[in-house]
C-alpha cells in the first residue's frame, strides 16, 4: 500500500523521484575530461554535468578523474561564463576532496584557490560546494592552515549565517563540520577567533532552534579554541565579560556530548594562571562534581580531566575539598577505567599537597587508591606521584595521625553496625507481621466476642 502511494506521488510530481546511479562507462572519464579542456561552453556544461555525476560514484572514480589530469580542466571551468559550468565543476572538486589520495594532489595544483573564490561566488549552491570542499580538503592537516589563512573564516561564518536564514539545518551541519575541521591546526586558534567565529558559534549552542548535532559541533569547536592561551582573553571579554559563564552554563546542559566539551573547554582554559581562579569564583565546581556523579564514564573522564587542571592552584585544592568533591572522586577511584583511575589519582596528589587537605584525604580514605597506584599503577607518572603523595601524606603529627586514622576506623565501624541493625530491624517487622498474620488465621489474637459460629 505504501508503495503505491509513493509511486503515485511521483505520477504527478508531488515526490521527487530517487535518482538513479548510472553506471560510469569504459573511457568516460578520459572523454568529459577531454571534452572539459574546450573553449566552447556547450562542451563545458557536457563535461562539467558528467564529471559531477560520476564523481559521485566511489573513491576509484575519484582517484580516476585526478589521476587523468581531471583538476587543470575543472579548475578552468569554475572560471566559466555559464552559471551551471561553474556550479558543477565546484561540486565536482568537493566530490574529489572526499578521497584522502586526492587532498594533497589538489592542494600542489592548486585546487583550493577556486574554493576558496567559491565562497565568494553570488549563487548560494555554489558557495555551499566551496563550503564542503574546504571541508573534505581540511581533512588535509597541511590543507587546514593554507584554507584560514588564506582568510576563508569570514566566508565560511557568513554562510553559516546564511543557512540559519533559509533554515537550512544539512547546510548548517556541514558548515560547523568545516569549521570544526579547520580549527584543529593550532596555528589557526587565533586567527579564528580574530575574523570573529565566537559570536557565531555561542549563539548556535544557545540557540532553542538547532539540534544537539549543531550544539556538539559548534562546543567542540570552541573547546579546540580554547587549547590557545591567546584566545583566552577574548572569550573572557566575549559579550561583556561573560564568556566563561556561557562555558560554565554548559556544563550543566541535558546533552551528555555538550557538556562533555564544555568541561574539555574549562580544562583547556584553566591552563591559564588568572583564569584557573575566574572558573571557580564563577562556580564551575557544581556542575563538575554533578558531571563525576554521573553513571556516564566519558562524562566522569572530562570532569575529572578539567578538576585536574583546576587542582593545579593553591586556592582551588582548599575550595574543591570545602564542596566536599573528595568522598565523590574516591567513589569512582575503582571503577575500572584506567583513565578515570588515573585522573582521579593525579588530582588526589594535587589535593594532598594542600596542608589543610590531608586530614580530610586520611579520613576519607584517600590513601588506598594511592597506596594500590603506587604499587601498581598503569604508568610511571602515576606511579611516582602516588609514592611522593603517600610520603607527604603521613607528614603528620604522629597523635593526628593516630587519631584521623582510628576516626575513619571508627566510621567505617559504625557504617557496618548501622547496616546491621537496619537488617536486624527489618527482620524482626518481617517476623512481627508474620505472627499477626498466623494469630489471625488460628483465632489466636482475635476478638472472641466478634467471632461467631452461628455465622
Amino acid at each position: 500500500m505504501g508503495a503505491t502511494v509513493i509511486k503515485a506521488a511521483q505520477a504527478v510530481g508531488i515526490e521527487e523521484k530517487p535518482e538513479q546511479k548510472k553506471p560510469v562507462l569504459p573511457g568516460e572519464v578520459e572523454k568529459s575530461i577531454a571534452l572539459g579542456r574546450s573553449a566552447l561552453i556547450r562542451n563545458q556544461k557536457k563535461a562539467a554535468i558528467n564529471l559531477a555525476r560520476i564523481s559521485k560514484d566511489s573513491d576509484r572514480v575519484r582517484n580516476h578523474i585526478v589521476d587523468e589530469g581531471g583538476l587543470g580542466p575543472l579548475i578552468q571551468m569554475t572560471h566559466s561564463k555559464s552559471l551551471e559550468v561553474q556550479t558543477c565543476a565546484v561540486k565536482t572538486l568537493a566530490e574529489l576532496a572526499k578521497t584522502s589520495n586526492n587532498r594533497q594532489k589538489m592542494l600542489e595544483n592548486g585546487a583550493i584557490l577556486p574554493l576558496l573564490e567559491g565562497l565568494k561566488h553570488k549563487s548560494y549552491e555554489v558557495r555551499g560546494a566551496a563550503v564542503a570542499g574546504l571541508g573534505q580538503i581540511g581533512r588535509l592537516e597541511e590543507a587546514r592552515f593554507r584554507v584560514i589563512a588564506e582568510g576563508a573564516t569570514q566566508g565560511i561564518v557568513k554562510f553559516l549565517l546564511e543557512g540559519d536564514k533559509d533554515n537550512s539545518l544539512e547546510d548548517e551541519i556541514m558548515c560547523l563540520e568545516t569549521i570544526y575541521q579547520l580549527s584543529q591546526h593550532p596555528k589557526n586558534h587565533t586567527r579564528m577567533v580574530k575574523d570573529n567565529i565566537l559570536p557565531a558559534l555561542f549563539d548556535v549552542v544557545h540557540s532553542s532552534l538547532k539540534s544537539n548535532k549543531h550544539k556538539t559541533l559548534a562546543m567542540k569547536t570552541i573547546s579546540e579554541l580554547c587549547k590557545h592561551e591567546g584566545n583566552h582573553k577574548k572569550i573572557m571579554d566575549f559579550d561583556q565579560q561573560s564568556g566563561i559563564k556561557r562555558i560554565i552554563k554548559l556544563c550543566e546542559y541535558y546533552h551528555d556530548a555538550v557538556r562533555i566539551y564544555a568541561a574539555k573547554s574549562v580544562e583547556f582554559l584553566a591552563v591559564n594562571p588568572f583564569l584557573v581562579q575566574k572558573l571557580t569564583e564563577e562556580g564551575v565546581l557544581d556542575p563538575l562534581k554533578d558531571m563525576i556523579k554521573s553513571d556516564k564514564q566519558n562524562v566522569v573522564a572530562a570532569a575529572v580531566h578539567a578538576l585536574c587542571a583546576l587542582a593545579r592552584d593553591s586556592q582551588n585544592q582548599v575550595l574543591i575539598a570545602r564542596k566536599n568533591l573528595i568522598p565523590h572522586l574516591l567513589k569512582k577511584a575503582n571503577c575500572g577505567v584506567d583513565e578515570i583511575e588515573q585522573g582521579i589519582t593525579l588530582t588526589l596528589a594535587l589535593l594532598a599537597q594542600s596542608n589543610i587537605n590531608r586530614p580530610k584525604i586520611m579520613f576519607h580514605g584517600g590513601f588506598k587508591p594511592l597506596i594500590y597506584n603506587a604499587q601498581y599503577g598503569k604508568t610511571d607518572e602515576v606511579r611516582k606521584r602516588s609514592q611522593s603523595v603517600l610520603t607527604s601524606l603521613f607528614k603528620l603529627p604522629g597523635a593526628k595521625r593516630d587519631e584521623l586514622v582510628r576516626r575513619a576506623a571508627n566510621k567505617f565501624k559504625e557504617g557496618l553496625k548501622m547496616r546491621r541493625t537496619s537488617l536486624v530491624s527489618k527482620e524482626e517487622y518481617r517476623e512481627s507481621k508474620a505472627v499477626q498474620a498466623s494469630q489471625l488465621i488460628f483465632g489466636q489474637g482475635g476478638n472472641d466476642e466478634d467471632s461467631s459460629d452461628e455465622d
